[in-house]
């Protein structure tokens, strides 16, 4: 079994930038996909003896539900697992919402920055949107928020379409880096990870009351201009596979 992961090894090595041409980089990794389903073996049993290890790491956050949304989906596009804990604060006697993030530690890295800059940008949009309207400080604050809720509601359901676009539409010779099946891996890297862990995820229903519809409309509108589509390809795609 050694050498037929060796094999397969070798051949997931071979790409354009190591000197390989398209046709022959297309040609080794339909054949490494072959000898993993020849062998029932998955990407993940095929890995170097220095990966990153599958580590947790946590931080504070904001108990706003809009953004719970787009951490979960950002994360799942960039091979993470996230959950929120609370806890009761010591020193301020006031309840926390903590963010958890389990992955490799690159995966972890990109997938909180691009967390933080997808809320950012959302505030961002709604400041904007609001700088110069003239309202009651209530309507204002009411229409702010759904207007933001529009637009990260938008932006977590393109986030999640993206992650569906790439994962089920798996064609090795359209898509030779074999993307599509390392997430299925990672995914179980993560859910093994989690269970050696003893901590069992569940579904917790939020709800959330619109009571400004144009506000949540136009939220929306803007939500689909944030950009997502170069997240995943280029260099940034290089540092996820590595």
């Amino acid at each position: 079994m050694k050498d037929i992961i060796n094999k397969i090894k070798k051949l997931l090595a071979m790409s354009e930038e190591n000197g390989a041409s398209e046709n022959e980089s297309m040609m080794a990794s339909e054949k490494a996909l072959e000898l993993l389903k020849q062998h029932n073996l998955s990407l993940s049993d095929i890995k170097d003896e220095d990966q990153e290890p599958i580590e947790k790491e946590t931080q504070v956050v904001d108990q706003n539900v809009w953004q719970r949304w787009i951490r979960h989906q950002t994360a799942q596009l960039y091979f993470c697992q996230f959950y929120t804990t609370t806890k009761m604060n010591k020193e301020t006697y006031k309840k926390e919402t903590i963010a958890h993030f389990v992955g490799r530690e690159s995966n972890r890295i990109v997938a909180t920055e691009m967390c933080n800059y997808f809320i950012k940008t959302v505030k961002k949009m709604a400041e904007q949107e609001f700088k110069n309207v003239k309202l009651p400080s209530f309507q204002k604050r009411r229409a702010k928020h759904a207007f933001t809720l529009g637009c990260a509601n938008r932006l977590a359901k393109r986030l999640k379409e993206k992650y569906l676009s790439i994962v089920p539409e798996y064609q090795p010779i359209a898509n030779p880096d074999g993307l599509p099946m390392l997430y299925k891996s990672e995914q179980k890297a993560l859910t093994d990870w989690l269970a050696k862990q003893g901590i069992k995820l569940t579904n917790s229903r939020s709800t959330t009351s619109v009571r400004d519809r144009m506000a949540y409309a136009n939220g929306q509108s803007k939500g689909n201009g944030i950009g997502i589509d170069t997240q995943v390809n280029g260099k940034m795609k290089a540092r996820l596979l590595t």
